[in-house]
Order: structure tokens, then sequence, then C-alpha cells
């Protein structure tokens, strides 16, 4: 999840700038020609909620202080910084969220404040033009998502988007334009009836890209969407675990890059189609921040960035994880660049000379130690390639100390030492290349077997699951002839009970039919006696 207590600025020179608070007090770090500065320390005595832009010249910083004023900080070297009062505010603004735009007429602000209702915020825009404050415009009712609240970007110098959550299990965007002001609609984004862990988002000309982590009641999934126009995608799981955390999402060399933690432990995917389809999902083995957080990146006046956020090393006070090599990326390669713009024509490295690297990494030279040899090779073909690339400031020192080796060696005048020397240089000069051959077929090799080893795994894994599968049909079967020869006994004893029945019933029957027969020849009998005796007993009238 973004930290809010750490933002990361990029300016126009490359160089990077980051702000944090710790300990009440709010400090900045620069990265120079010679590595980071050390800590400057800005303020004393601040909240939780500032906010830095930068526009022209001047880096803005935006921040409140324990009693709830706000305060605005401008400084062009980003030493000598200027405090100016900005506005009275309460003990809310403490945890108050502020999103700066400045332009050459006005300083537009976003922020956001407390509603009737529990729970729920207000969006607000406000505008300072022509030295006073417009009224404060109501933008929409949101729910804050934790420390993070609500996420801005500037697309371009007057066009914003905002991304907040209008339910606790949805996410909208709404755009606005901020000359002349005119708000969006509300574009509902990705909707889930699980609990939400972390997000992060980047757009692109095209599509706005999500990846999202939910959290259920046993693991956490890791979600990418993508919304075009109108339409959003469908949800597409990449990982399932217990502990993900940390999403990342960010654009390089014209790929979308997905990463995330689990358990501490970084994974990326790639997808080559801008999210249409995405490559396995793989450990990544380059340098990582022992402690990972997240911090909002954000970029100066005219810098295009390919992030909204950047990871950083709560080892290494915070100092975030980039780097300097400007090199091609291959198929699943390289850590992070975050840097979105692609130089047709290689600039003059001696005029303009790229940032190191931070002083935690070490030098090229310098071996390394024993676990990152491990994982140099546990590393795939493609990283270790481009590892194996030198900077310009290495490969200037490199070519710096073989000159300073050749004016050491002292001057021979004899032919046959010249041409031995010529020929020991031509080998010498062709020794990197036969190095870097053996070293790519080794790393191929090595690769090849790890791809190897990883297909029987899994054909291992699959071979079982089919097996017990069978087993499982099999044991189905036999019950079920089991079943079948159940139900064969019982219809036998249903039509022997049905005949016997049908049997009795019979016997009934006749024993009703001879029933009443008997009485009727009882009273035929009766009747004949009785006329006879009428007879008898009659005088004759003869």
């Amino acid at each position: 999840m973004q930290n809010p207590n750490v933002k990361y600025i990029k300016m126009p020179s490359g160089y990077f700038c980051f702000f944090y608070r710790e300990n009440y007090a709010l400090f900045l770090r620069t990265q120079t020609s010679t590595g980071w500065s050390v800590p400057i320390i800005l303020a004393e005595r601040t909240a939780s909620a500032f906010s830095i832009c930068q526009f022209g010249e001047l880096c803005y910083v935006l921040y409140s202080t324990m009693d709830g004023k706000l305060f605005i900080a401008s400084s062009k070297d980003f030493i000598n910084w200027e405090h100016r009062p900005l506005m009275s505010g309460a003990p809310n603004s403490m945890k108050t969220k502020f999103f700066m735009i400045p332009n050459e007429d006005a300083f537009h602000i976003i922020y956001h404040l407390p509603s009737e209702t529990p729970g729920i915020e207000t969006l607000v825009y406000s505008a300072f033009r022509n030295g006073q404050w417009e009224p404060p415009y109501q933008i929409d009712r949101f729910v804050p998502f934790d420390k993070t609240s609500f996420l801005a970007r500037r697309i371009s110098k007057e066009h914003i988007i905002l991304y907040y959550r209008t339910a606790k299990s949805t996410w909208c965007a709404r755009e606005i334009l901020l000359s002349p002001f005119t708000i969006g609609s509300l574009a509902p984004m990705i909707q889930t009836s699980a609990n939400f862990v972390d997000l992060s988002i980047v757009n692109d000309a095209e599509r706005i890209h999500i990846i999202y982590i939910v959290r259920g009641m046993f693991r956490s999934q890791v979600v990418y969407q993508y919304k075009k126009t109108s339409a959003i995608s469908t949800p597409r799981i990449l990982w399932e675990d217990n502990n993900c955390d940390n999403c990342l999402v960010f654009m390089e060399n014209e790929r979308l890059v997905l990463m995330w933690t689990v358990n501490g432990r970084p994974l990326r995917c790639i997808s080559e189609n801008n999210g249409t389809t995405f490559g396995p999902v793989e450990r990544y083995t380059g340098n990582f921040p022992a402690l990972c957080t997240k911090g909002e990146l954000l970029g100066a006046e005219g810098v295009a960035l390919n992030a909204m956020e950047t990871y950083g090393d709560l080892s290494k006070n915070l100092a975030p994880f980039l780097t300097t090599n400007k090199i091609k990326a291959l198929p699943q390669s390289k850590a992070l660049s975050f840097e979105s713009e692609i130089r047709s024509q290689t600039p003059n490295l001696e005029k303009y000379p790229s940032p190191q690297a931070p002083y935690f990494e070490q030098a090229a030279q310098s071996p390394p130690p024993f676990y990152e040899k491990e994982n140099q090779q546990q590393a795939s073909y493609f990283e270790k390639e481009n590892q194996g690339q030198m900077s310009y400031f290495e490969n200037d020192n490199w070519a710096q100390t073989t000159f300073f080796q050749q004016q050491q060696q002292p001057l021979q005048s004899h032919p046959f030492s010249q041409e031995t020397k010529t020929q020991s240089n031509q080998m010498t000069d062709a020794m990197p290349q036969q190095n870097a051959q053996q070293k790519q077929i080794d790393e191929l090799s090595s690769l090849l077997s790890q791809r190897s080893d990883e297909i029987a795994s899994n054909n291992a894994r699959w071979k079982a699951q089919v097996t017990q599968l069978e087993a499982e049909l099999s044991a189905l079967r036999q019950e079920n002839e089991k079943l079948k020869k159940t139900i064969s006994v019982h219809q036998v004893q249903v039509q022997h009970s049905q005949i016997q029945l049908q049997k009795q019933e019979n016997k009934i029957i006749q024993a009703a039919e001879n029933i009443p027969s008997q009485p009727q020849e009882v009273h035929t009998n009766i009747t004949t006696e009785v006329d006879h005796q009428t007879e008898e007993a009659t005088p004759s009238t003869e």
C-alpha cells in the first residue's frame, strides 16, 4: 500500500528527489552526479499530510503543522527554502491529503474534508487566483482508501484524472479540466465483493491499466483489469497466495510490467501487447529493497512518467528503487527504470551526465558478496546479458585505466618488440569479446537446463494429478457397479412382492365371490318348506 510519509519527484534533468516524514520532521534528499545528498530538514513538528510539485524552476511543498496550520515552501536549489503560511486550517487538516497543480495564472488544489456521515469524505476543489482564494467547489463524496484517501494523476497541463472509491468495494474515475474548469462524469472501473488490500494504476494513450490485490477469508488474489473508453475488461487473476502486497504497474519500453510481493519476495509479469496477454509469472532476481514500501511518484513540468508510484527501501533511508542504465529491455529482463521517455538520438554524455546509482548500490568494479553471486547465478539469461553491459561511468573508468597503463609501459624501438606488442594488444582486445561470447553460451546453457528442469517438474506434477484422477475414476466406476447390482436385487424383490400381492388379491376376490351364494341357497330352501306347510294346513275346498 502507498506510504503517505514518502513522495518522489523526477526533475527535468533526470535526477530524483524525495521527501519523507520521520519523527514529526520533514526531510528531503536530492540525487546528484556523486550520489544521494545527506538528509536536509525542511520543517519540524509537521503532520503526516504533505504534498509536493514542481512548476518551472520552483519546487513547492505543502505541509501542515501539528496545530492544523498550512504552510507552503518553495525553492529553486533545494537548499534555501521560503516558508509562507497558506491558510489557517482546522485540526482535521492534519490528516488531509492535498494534490497541487500550479499554472501560470492560478494555483489549483484538490483536497478532502470530513462530512456529516462517519466514514464518508467530501472531495473539494479550490484555486488561488488574482491574490485570493476562490470559493471551494464540492466534486463528489467518496470512501477514503486507508491512508491514501484518493489517487490523482496529471495527464497534461490542464487535464487531471481522480481515482477514488464511491463505495467500500467500488473504484471510479473522474476527469477534470482546469481551464475552463469542467468536471467530467463519473466512470466506474472495478468492483469486487472482497476487501481491497492494495491498488496501482497507470494510463497511456489508449487504456487505463489497473492492478489490485483483494483478500478473502483465507487467501489473497492479484487481479488485473484495464479500461478502454467506456468498456472495462474482465478480471484476470494473475496470482493467488497467502500474503500478497505492494502491487505496482508501470510502462517500460512499450511493455506493460506488473510487480507485487509475496511474503516480501518480488514477483513480476510482463505483457508485450499492452495488457491483452501476459507472459508467465516469474520471480524477480535483481536487486530489490529488503524492506519494501511504496511512495507517490510525481514529475516536474513537461516530464513524462510511466508510473504513479515507485518502490522505496526502508532499510536504506527510503531511497527509491531505480536503475540508471538506459538500455533496451529484452523479454523477461531488467528491473524497473521508471523513465517513459525513449530518446531517439543518444545525447552527449559529457554534456548531460546520467545520474549515478544510489549510494547503497555497490560499484561495478568491486567484487559482489556471496549472496549476490548466488542470485546472479539464478538470474535468467536476458537479465545477465543486460547486467553484463557496462554503464557510461564504468566504460569511462575502464578506458581511463587502460590508457594510464599504456602510459606506464616503457617505449621500445625494436621492431620485433613493437610487433609483439601490437599482437598482444590485438589479443587483449579480442579477449573481452571471446569471454563475452563464452559467457553468453554458458548462460544460455544454464537457462536451458533450468527451463528443462522446470518442464520436467511440471510434467511430473501433471502426471501425478492425472494418476490421482484415474484412481478416483476407477473408484467411482466400482461404486457404480455396486449400485447397479443393488438396484437389480431390489427390482427382483419388488417384482416378487408384487406377484405375492397379486395372488393374495385374487384369493380375496374368490373368497368374496363364494360367500354370497350360500345365504341365497338357504333362503330358497326355507321358502320351499314354508310353502309346503301352508298347502298342508289349508283345507281342501273340494
